[in-house]
């Protein structure tokens, strides 16, 4: 892994493969090594494969003061400058989803093609799901694996996968973010909207969703899917929130289909 100061912070990258580059950004409260490794071998195939350590995760800097999603966002273009990319396929989930939607945006001339998975243009733009409305009742006392799996996945196929499941529950617990990012980062994802903004992304986009995500709902992929222009959307039957680890063969058949 490396590092370079960008942006005002050092950010940890790491790079594998050859070929046009292509950025993965994760949600919140995650790191680079929640990529499921099968994914990541893959996405590295034919293209040379970037992921990061937002700011407030893993090895990167956590900043104590507040920032929000535009303040990531330039991070990830920092570190294309520094790493002399000019353009690259951006890749987001959850809330990193957000930080692509913002790069889209805000850095148009900077992406080629746009993957969003299971993420919003802005969290108050659905009706959330009562589970959703339960679990932001609960108080949480800081980074809980187990809660973020039961997030993710439901118990059947938690039950179903359970050699996946341990695995990814042992990489979650290297480099958990601290309480101060956690709170910032929740800040970050809750007053992030890009719905007026979503005309201003030009670059071919994919959208993929699960038809049982809670934490954001399908509707939330459909108002990305109506408002970014030229647009595909793909959701999948039985999957949650995860949909990128549980649906990760199917998933990458489309990234695949969709970057060539």
């Amino acid at each position: 892994m490396n590092k370079v100061f960008v942006n005002g912070v050092n950010i940890c990258y790491e790079s594998a493969g050859e070929g046009f580059p292509l950025i993965g950004i994760t949600g919140k409260d995650s790191n680079m090594n929640w990529w499921n490794p099968t994914m990541k071998a893959a996405l590295s195939e034919r293209n040379r494969f970037i992921m990061l350590d937002n700011r407030g995760s893993g090895r990167s800097d956590a900043p104590t003061e507040a920032y929000g999603i535009s303040d990531m966002a330039k991070d990830v273009v920092g570190l294309m400058d520094a790493l002399g990319i000019e353009k690259a396929h951006i890749l987001g989930q959850s809330m990193g989803g957000m930080i692509a939607q913002e790069i889209a945006i805000e850095h148009s001339e900077r992406v080629a093609k746009l993957i969003l998975c299971c993420t919003t243009s802005g969290v108050t733009r659905v009706v959330p799901s009562w589970r959703m409305i339960k679990w932001l009742w609960r108080k949480k006392a800081g980074f809980s694996p187990q809660d973020t799996l039961n997030m993710l996945f439901s118990k059947d196929y938690m039950q179903q996968n359970p050699a996946m499941i341990a695995a990814l529950f042992e990489r979650m617990q290297m480099a958990p973010s601290n309480a101060r990012s956690i709170e910032i980062h929740k800040l970050a994802n809750k007053s992030f909207d890009s719905y007026q903004r979503l005309g201003g992304i030009t670059a071919p986009t994919l959208i993929l969703h699960g038809e049982e995500d809670w934490v954001f709902r399908p509707k939330h992929a459909k108002i990305l899917n109506q408002r970014i222009a030229g647009s595909e959307l793909i959701l999948f039957p039985h999957a949650g929130h995860g949909v990128f680890s549980q649906e990760h063969r199917k998933v990458l058949e489309e990234i695949r289909r969709f970057l060539d």
